[in-house]
């Protein structure tokens, strides 16, 4: 204070003079009323100081930090406008004062709440960056405008912040793995990787650099480096539960069921409740097929929270793998009947569960009902909706015999997605199926030109030309996309099937072992290869096992089952037969060729009589592909016939 006074005393003028009206007098005395309302602020007499800055502002209303200190007494006082309006008239004053962005930034802070909240935490960003630029060692400053935009979901600024925070602090393990994180979750997982390298070094025994690894290397689907750190994450810290659900997820995604299962059970042996180990271990035993132990866990889910959605989509997903369509039907119907909530997911919620009710029904043999809800869950997506809701529901209407419908749907959308290729290729089955072969044939090669070389081209290519019947061009089409891709399974299982269709059996079973190199275990190539053996007699038993690891897989399969069943009755194992198409038929109940596979059987068996039953249902039933020879079929009716007359001829013997 003294040292003011004497500053102030050295331009007041002397005896005699009169006072100038220069600036600096006033300035001198604005700074010595600045002085005074600092004192009164750190004494704690907010009006005294406030009423000491008036003052100084009066003499001398250009001074920025005189604007600052008022901001921040306004601020304490909790009169948060007046404080606004003072910080914006310091930054104005002054815009290369850091201060004045600086109280400016904190006041957005403040006003950060309610409706307007995300406006005012970007407008406290802008100001924050200000002070970055104005003072670049304000680490404080940067720590805030780091935490803003974490606060914003806006990872790769947050990621920029903390670097020009480690300039100022490279040693610092937290800066490093915050630098980490948001880069993962800005999807710079390269750059992610060297911030928590750069942190274990500071830290080697960090369980947290550890996970955070591992999630990097989850998102990037690197499973097994994924594992590997959270396996050294939970060697320094066993107890971590969010770690060993991350690894159990992490086995999980890599198809490494049992230790996934085991990982659940460790975390539900500490939190016998824990939501997220219930959930995964339901999917596990799901996927194990152990069902009735999957359906325990998730009405254990459902029981503790009957609104959550998450348990009641694996009741979904647990019958749709059981092949129970109508107990996923009903759920789904059930799920979506609930009056719709306020969280912002509901939509893309509703759109999932609509898709999937579609699906049943479609399995259900419902097709326009499917359609209907295909529509729905295009509404529920709205702008969001993309070609493949189309897609489903031109098909499903397709199968309801409704191909203009199907037509109209699929030209409609294609405004709006003119380069999907499954639009287009659906755009020309469905006029072929409207009788314009020409046309058809038109659309499918502009198609083709599009995309000569390219996998998915071909294999809509080759769908229409499969489904037109004409079997040798849809070769063509596969044989063109296994050069580009000789490892996919998708196009060796469907070479192999058309192959076999044009009875190329040799070259088909061929394929089919190639796409065995790829996946042993796929069902479908198993199941394929497995019938066609058995149907033409040839390594029966081979064929048997391959049928068998195919219903081991998928038992609620009907396809699987009845192949299965042809096989054994081929090996003349004919009750097992018997046994296994049954099973079949209660799948799918009107399917010719299981129908005719039965009646071989029954006859094999002797029961002529049931056996000629079930080959005039045959020829009434099911048959889109077209598989059943309907010649041999009423030929072993008309025989069958004979045969019960000639016995209903013979004459009884007489009694003794």
């Amino acid at each position: 204070m003294q040292t003011l006074l004497v500053v102030f005393l050295a331009v007041a003028p002397g005896p005699g003079v009169e006072p100038s009206v220069a600036v600096v007098p006033s300035r001198g005395e604005s700074y010595y009323h600045f002085s005074l309302g600092l004192q009164a602020r750190f004494r704690g007499d907010s009006d005294a100081a406030l009423e000491q800055y008036r003052r100084a502002q009066k003499l001398d209303p250009t001074a920025a930090p005189i604007r600052v200190e008022t901001a921040r007494l306004y601020r304490e006082m909790g009169r948060l406008e007046e404080a606004m309006a003072e910080a914006k008239e310091a930054v104005s004053l002054d815009p290369e004062d850091a201060d004045a962005h600086l109280v400016l930034a904190q006041l957005h802070q403040i006003q950060a709440v309610g409706a307007g909240a995300e406006a005012a935490i970007r407008r406290a960003a802008a100001e924050y960056e200000e002070v970055a630029r104005l003072r670049p060692t304000d680490g404080q400053s940067l720590l805030n405008l780091a935490g803003i935009y974490g606060q914003l979901q806006d990872h790769e600024a947050a990621a920029r912040v903390w670097g020009l925070y480690l300039e100022l602090d490279p040693g610092n393990f937290e800066a490093h793995v915050q630098k980490g994180t948001h880069l993962l979750l800005a999807g710079q997982a390269d750059a992610a990787t060297g911030s928590l390298r750069t942190a274990l070094e500071l830290e080697p025994e960090s369980a947290r650099a550890y996970q955070i690894l591992g999630d990097i290397y989850a998102r990037a689907e690197r499973t097994d480096e994924a594992i590997d750190h959270y396996r050294k994450a939970l060697a320094i810290e066993p107890e971590n539960i969010r770690v060993r659900l991350a690894l159990g997820e992490a086995l999980y995604d890599a198809a490494r069921r049992e230790e996934a299962l085991g990982e659940a059970e460790a975390v539900l042996e500490k939190d016998a409740t824990n939501r997220f180990a219930l959930d995964l271990k339901g999917r596990v035993l799901r996927d194990l097929k152990r069902f009735d132990e999957a359906e325990t866990v998730a009405a254990r889910l459902r029981e503790a929270d009957p609104g959550d959605l998450k348990s009641a989509y694996l009741q979904v997903t647990i019958a749709e793998a059981r092949r129970d369509y109508e107990k996923a039907a009903s759920l789904l119907e059930e799920i979506l009947a609930r009056p719709a909530s306020d969280g912002g997911d509901e939509p893309d919620n509703a759109r999932v569960f609509l898709v999937h009710l579609g699906f049943a029904y479609q399995q259900l043999g419902r097709f326009d009902e499917a359609a209907s809800t295909f529509e729905r869950a295009q509404a529920a997506a709205g702008e969001s909706a993309d070609a493949n809701l189309a897609v489903f529901r031109a098909e499903a209407l397709l199968q309801s015999e409704r191909a203009s419908d199907a037509l109209e749907v699929v030209r409609d959308a294609r405004k709006s997605f003119p380069d999907d290729v499954d639009l287009a290729g659906l755009e020309a089955t469905l006029v072929h199926e409207l009788g314009d072969e020409a046309e058809a044939s038109a659309l499918i090669e502009d198609l083709r030109l599009k995309g000569p070389s390219d996998p998915k081209v071909l294999g809509r290519v080759a769908d229409f030309y499969r489904r037109a019947r004409k079997f040798r061009e849809a070769e063509q089409a596969l044989e063109k996309a296994r050069e580009s891709e000789p490892k996919s399974l998708s196009v060796l299982f469907q070479l192999g099937a058309v192959l076999e269709r044009q009875r190329r059996h040799d070259e088909a079973e061929a394929v089919f072992r190639d796409a065995l190199g790829v996946d042993p275990d796929s069902a479908p190539v198993l199941n394929y290869l497995g019938y066609m053996n058995a149907d033409r007699n040839v390594r029966v038993e081979e064929a048997l096992e391959l049928t068998r690891r195919a219903v081991e897989q998928d038992p609620g399969s009907a396809a699987y089952l009845d192949s299965m069943g042809w096989a054994l009755y081929r090996l003349n194992r004919l009750e097992a037969a018997e046994e296994a198409v049954r099973k079949a038929l209660d799948k799918d109940p009107e399917n010719a060729v299981i129908l005719d596979h039965l009646g071989d059987i029954l006859n094999g068996r002797g029961r002529v009589a049931e056996a000629l039953v079930y080959w005039q249902k045959a020829l009434k039933g099911e048959d889109d592909e077209e598989e059943l020879d309907r010649t041999s079929v009423e030929a072993k009716v008309r025989e069958a016939q004979g045969v019960l007359r000639a016995q209903q001829r013979e004459p009884t013997p007489p009694n003794p």
